[in-house]
């Protein structure tokens, strides 16, 4: 009996300090939206090899984040936790210009969480003016079908009429504000132009982006297609 209680104690003992070291590990929320799936695993390795928690959004980015920056929790448990992720993403080639504490925007990190927002050399985030932010499901609006079109941000799209699909294939920005969907067989070679608004409701105000057709061949529709956010 004696030595089922032994065991017993070890084993809560042990259960113990297991909870207690998941719960300092601090956790790296990487926001991944302008990084693809490449990078976004090898700074998810080099991470958790130094005993972070990792994981990943795409979220949009606070307005205040316009260069690669660390947000973190001023409750972290470990104190050099936003030195060693520094120095983890300069080992990998990024560039740390900003780090801030506790919130930016309306973003916040509870304890033991920072954020990681990766801005490459050659975008502007949230300007709308990539394939990162224009890739979106976009619907259309006052018209008499019902037209989706998926802009995935691997490259490929799927254009649906009524809900079933119609249309897939490549897609690319061929320079602001147009984007261009083809496909060889069937051929298709079709030109959008993007058109950006904003507008407001009584819940705050809804930034706009409009897909107007150029040219449309019979398969596409002369609909406008609409995409909507809240800032």
């Amino acid at each position: 009996m004696a030595q089922v209680q032994s065991v017993l104690q070890y084993m809560a003992i042990l259960f113990c300090l297991i909870t207690m070291l998941s719960c300092s590990t601090t956790t790296v929320h990487v926001n991944t939206t302008y990084l693809n799936e490449v990078e976004s695993k090898k700074i998810k390795n080099e991470l958790e090899e130094k005993g972070f928690n990792v994981e990943f959004n795409e979220y949009l980015y606070p307005n205040d984040v316009l260069s690669t920056s660390i947000l973190y929790s001023p409750f972290l448990t470990e104190s050099s936790a936003v030195d060693n992720v520094e120095d983890t993403l300069s080992e990998l080639g990024y560039d740390i210009k900003n780090i801030n504490s506790l919130v930016v925007s309306n973003h916040w990190y509870t304890k033991n969480t920072m954020g990681l927002y990766i801005v490459p050399n050659e975008v502007v985030p949230n300007d709308g003016k990539n394939m990162k932010d224009i890739a979106n499901q976009y619907k259309s609006l006052n018209c008499d079908t019902l037209i989706e079109l998926n802009l995935k941000k691997n490259g490929k799209f799927l254009y649906s009429k009524q809900g079933e699909i119609a249309i897939f294939g490549k897609w690319s920005l061929t320079s602001y504000p147009y984007i261009l969907l083809e496909r060889s067989k069937p051929y298709l070679n079709v030109y959008f132009e993007i058109k950006k608004s904003e507008r407001t409701d009584q819940l705050g105000h809804i930034d706009i982006t409009e897909l107007h057709p150029i040219n449309s061949p019979i398969v596409i529709s002369q609909c406008t297609l609409t995409y909507g956010i809240r800032i």
